[in-house]
């Protein structure tokens, strides 16, 4: 008999690290995880299945449990997928596009197997909590997000994707379709003495001049991901200290060399402005008012298509925990424009559980009908 405490195999097919791999007892229960390290995946998406099947299995025969007690797989992966489950684009994987983790899963194990994004994955493992509509946004090197409904369905998901910006909905990849104007961003760059000419620089210096074009193709917007995003925080402190290091007074010789690694310099930013250093505080003040305005385009369109109003906005990823340094300031701006969308921590991440994983564990809930 199904039950909500069948054996639940989760993975999450991350850009950094590797693949996490989770034995799950039900949906929040998880009993067991191992990482299959990125350097072992081999070159092509053949390679990588078979170091993946064998670590399975070892990680299976360690927890004690055989894969005939397993119900069903769930897959939480980076990039856009098909509604086959195949990849359309991984782009830190460009050998995987084409193949079918879903169904080789599936056929390697004689499992029902669901996959999804791992914004789509994580927002539905924070709906499997709250049991409400809300919208989730996590935050890593971009923005990801998803508009989960009261019945736990993902709206409007990325897949089959025609390449088109315009095509994109702003719930699903708000970092990467969501414009911010240039003109409106030296305004808010002003208002803290920040130079948004600096952060042009720092952006081109890091990603080139593809970086510094927006959604469709215009020039006088960026993506909002390229500053509403761990990097992005990072980016905009480097524009506003300039060449001025006095902020290095609070750190240790370590942690002020760590500063220039975008992918920890948040923690230390987070500290400063705990410190109430001037250059991070006025660091998050602009981070603040920068999603401010990119919610409120987003909420404005979301409406169009029927989201209710003020919904809870539930917040994932490392750059998240800045949430007190920077949520004051955005709750107050859109509050100002009339939305009053709470955000809230994720409460997964509360709980300290991986939100990919406890999202492929939903995932595979639903490949059996459940949930």
């Amino acid at each position: 008999m199904l039950t909500d405490k069948n054996y639940y195999l989760a993975l999450d097919l991350g850009t950094g690290l590797g693949t996490k791999i989770a034995l799950f007892q039900g949906t929040q229960l998880q009993i067991a995880e191992k990482t299959l390290k990125v350097e072992s995946y081999g070159n092509n998406f053949n390679s990588y299945t078979e170091i993946l099947e064998k670590t399975i299995n070892s990680f299976l025969k360690a927890c004690d449990v055989s894969p005939k007690k397993i119900e069903a797989a769930g897959i939480a992966s980076a990039g856009i997928l098909k509604k086959d489950g195949s990849f359309q684009l991984i782009q830190n994987f460009p050998s995987f596009n084409g193949y079918n983790l879903k169904t080789t899963i599936e056929d390697m194990f004689s499992l029902p197997t669901a996959i999804d994004n791992d914004a789509n994955a994580g927002g539905l493992a924070e709906w499997s909590i709250l049991r409400m509509e809300i919208l989730y946004w996590v935050f890593g090197g971009g923005w990801g997000g998803a508009w989960i409904s009261k019945e736990g369905d993902v709206k409007f998901p990325s897949t089959d994707w025609n390449g088109k910006d315009e095509s994109l909905h702003q719930t699903n990849e708000p970092g990467y379709i969501i414009p911010l104007n240039k003109l409106d961003l030296k305004s808010l760059f002003y208002e803290v003495n920040g130079s948004y000419e600096r952060f042009e620089k720092i952006l081109y210096e890091e990603k080139g001049e593809k970086a510094l074009i927006g959604p469709c193709g215009k020039m006088d917007t960026i993506r909002a991901e390229v500053i509403l995003s761990g990097p992005g925080r990072s980016r905009l402190f480097r524009a506003i200290v300039g060449d001025d290091n006095f902020y290095e007074r609070f750190l240790d010789k370590k942690e002020a060399e760590k500063m220039t690694d975008p992918s920890v310099a948040g923690e230390y930013i987070s500290k400063l402005s705990g410190m109430r250093v001037e250059s991070a505080i006025n660091t998050d003040r602009l981070y603040g008012k920068i999603l401010a305005y990119a919610a409120r385009e987003l909420i404005k369109n979301a409406k169009k298509d029927g989201m209710p109003d003020n919904i809870p906005i539930c917040l994932g990823g490392k750059p998240s925990y800045a949430l007190p340094y920077f949520g004051p300031s955005t709750q107050r701006i859109l509050g100002k424009m009339g939305f009053m969308n709470y955000m809230r921590p994720s409460v997964i991440d509360d709980r300290g559980i991986n939100a990919n994983l406890m999202g492929a564990a939903v995932l595979a809930s639903k490949a059996i009908g459940l949930n």
